[in-house]
């Protein structure tokens, strides 16, 4: 009887200090993340740069012959974006702070790939949400900025606003705003040096007067000539779709893919896939039919269609995974990102 006594009072007391031990030493949010985000690129040599957390560290790598760390932040900054250049030798990518609310001083990097030499470019009092580089624009680096964090609507959610678009010349190490919209929101920055034009798919509330009205809008695809920004138009697309997300010019193929609903599940939850759109012969296709989260399209020089696959969309944490399309075939494959 004494024996179980002591053997309970045992028990008892290694409860207690597993219990003291998870109250005082639990691992902070912040270090929870763990595996692959959406954000990455494709570089015309084939390299692929992607970002990935570990133990809450945002780090980016680069995949090629082999696999390479090349940069990696401390537990309470996050990566907004990268771009890796044409050759594959170095990349730029933003460093913000994880406190999306916070806009003191978000950086622009540059590090070269085959060392690891990471220096900072520019920094700013800012939002600074995406990066975009044509070779065809030689020396320039192109990014969206937003100047407030705010909700404009009870029915919203606090958001970057107040967008436009900059660019900053590598050589000179001076900046350049192309736009003054002040828009309520910018994304999917893209630079086409051949057309001298940045595209971008933002509101189409030209008429809307009202915070209300503004959130209404549908989302549209824009071409912002460089020599005249206030000259914009917007993409015209016979069908009229729904609101358009992330996309991708392949002007070589009159090829405009982008991302939109495409149904949903039994959930109720939205289904996002891809889709093209031809300006030459006004069609418009389905691409994939995964039936989850498809986005953020990137096209390769190897003629294949790079996107990623959120698997737990309406989740607390994301659970990504990269894949890509033959546009010929309509066959896609995961992507392994090992060794």
């Amino acid at each position: 009887m004494k024996k179980l006594v002591l053997i309970g009072i045992a028990i008892l007391l290694t409860t207690g200090v597993c219990v003291g031990l998870g109250l005082t030493q639990q691992v902070p949010d912040d270090e929870k993340q763990n595996g692959l985000t959406g954000i990455f690129d494709v570089s015309v040599s084939g390299d692929i740069a992607y970002v990935r957390y570990e133990s809450g560290k945002a780090t980016v790598y680069v995949k090629s012959k082999d696999v390479r760390q090349v940069a990696q932040l401390p537990p309470d900054r996050a990566i907004a974006d990268i771009v890796i250049m044409p050759d594959g030798n170095t990349l730029f990518y933003v460093n913000s702070s994880k406190d999306r609310g916070d806009t003191t001083e978000r950086a622009v990097h540059k590090v070269d790939v085959a060392t690891g030499a990471d220096e900072v470019l520019f920094s700013k009092d800012a939002i600074i949400t995406e990066l975009a580089y044509d070779a065809a624009i030689e020396d320039q680096i192109f990014y969206l900025q937003a100047d407030i964090f705010t909700n404009y609507s009870p029915v919203a959610s606090a958001q970057p606003h107040e967008f436009d678009v900059h660019r900053y010349n590598l050589k000179q190490k001076t900046h350049q705003q192309i736009t003054d919209l002040k828009k309520y929101g910018m994304a999917s920055l893209q630079v086409s040096g051949k057309e001298d034009s940045v595209y971008i798919q933002m509101d189409a509330d030209e008429n809307a007067e009202t915070a209300e009205e503004i959130f209404e809008m549908k989302q549209r695809i824009f071409q912002i000539p460089l020599a005249h920004p206030e000259q914009s138009k917007m993409i015209f697309m016979p069908n009229d779709p729904n609101d358009l997300y992330d996309f991708v010019l392949v002007p070589d193929q009159s090829l405009l893919i982008y991302q939109a609903v495409a149904g949903t599940n039994s959930k109720g939850i939205y289904e996002y896939e891809l889709f093209s759109y031809d300006w030459e012969t006004m069609e418009t296709k389905r691409l994939t039919f995964h039936k989850e989260h498809t986005a953020r399209p990137v096209f390769g020089a190897d003629g294949y269609l790079y996107y990623v696959i959120d698997y737990n969309f309406a989740g607390r944490n994301t659970e990504y995974e990269l894949f890509r399309l033959n546009p010929e075939s309509g066959d896609t494959e995961q992507v392994s990102l090992d060794e």
